[in-house]
């Protein structure tokens, strides 16, 4: 931009404000490149890639494990890297070497355009540094099945460490596809002796939330045998699960 002389970007942290109630995270301004503990945003590696000097390669999208889109249709993939020049790898065939350039919006030229394979996939990308190979690997599933408006929640154990177990809720249509898409306000709620982990301030610890990429994620404390969570949205179907 011609007429752009330059720009400072100054949160690096979200941060809790007395105003937004309608944001993802109510009361949080989420501007930040960095959660409010600390986990990296796409963002974070965007600037990376600009100003620090350890070599770097982060493929964009770790956020969203669900892409969606037509059969064989070429998508874009974005690599940000300071190295000179990165390959990618798309379930194991290469896609050839790009060369970095700092004015090739977007991504600085690091940018492919390739068919996804429905279900599961995998991206790897490669540079060659002073101090040898460096890589970042990338899987998702690629959605081709058509969905409608979401009517359902469901609720999934994700993992679970000690007594943490992370639940995640999700959104589904009426015939039960995953609606990737939706974006409907959320309640986690618990019953029992577990507790919420939740007014934290951040994705995975908000006891209300937007859903992103049609989920969300929320941390229960477990303090005894019997704790059930239950995730609820105006219009839509109540997802329970029983930890």
């Amino acid at each position: 931009m011609d007429w752009h002389v330059g720009a400072a970007y100054w949160p690096f942290k979200d941060f809790s404000t007395p105003l937004r109630p309608e944001n993802p995270i109510p009361y949080v301004n989420q501007k930040g490149v960095v959660e409010r503990d600390l986990t990296k945003k796409e963002a974070y590696f965007v600037f990376q890639s600009y100003w620090t000097k350890e070599p770097v390669v982060h493929i964009y999208g770790h956020t969203y494990p669900v892409r969606w889109g037509e059969k064989d249709e070429e998508k874009l993939i974005k690599v940000y890297s300071n190295c000179k020049k990165v390959e990618l790898f798309l379930n194991g065939q290469s896609y050839g070497e790009k060369y970095r350039d700092s004015q090739n919006f977007p991504a600085a030229g690091l940018r492919w355009k390739t068919p996804f394979k429905e279900g599961k996939n995998r991206i790897i990308a490669k540079a060659v540094t002073p101090v040898g190979i460096i890589s970042d690997t990338l899987d998702f599933f690629y959605q081709t099945e058509k969905w409608s408006e979401a009517t359902l929640l469901k609720l999934q154990e994700l993992k679970r460490y000690g007594n943490i177990v992370e639940v995640e809720a999700k959104a589904f249509d009426k015939n039960h596809v995953f609606c990737p898409d939706a974006k409907n306000k959320v309640r986690f709620e618990v019953a029992g002796d577990g507790e919420l982990l939740d007014n934290q301030g951040t994705s995975t610890g908000s006891a209300f939330i937007e859903l992103y990429n049609g989920r969300a994620i929320i941390k229960v404390k477990l303090k005894g045998d019997n704790t059930i969570v239950a995730v609820k949205s105006d219009g839509l179907k109540t997802g329970i699960i029983e930890l």
